[in-house]
């Protein structure tokens, strides 16, 4: 919060090398991608909230 940017951190736990290729490739199970929308949800809340 000091510095008034979004961080997140996505740690994939795997049990298998099929597992970590359809949790970090194309799709809607990427893990990425869910990081990445939930760092601008917080920009935009952040924003709203400073509003």
């Amino acid at each position: 919060m000091s510095t008034g940017v979004p961080v997140m951190f996505g740690v994939l736990t795997l049990n298998t090398e099929q597992q970590a290729i359809d949790r970090s490739g194309p799709g809607i199970d990427n893990k990425g991608d869910e990081a990445a929308l939930g760092a601008v949800e917080m920009a935009l809340l952040l924003k709203t909230i400073r509003n």
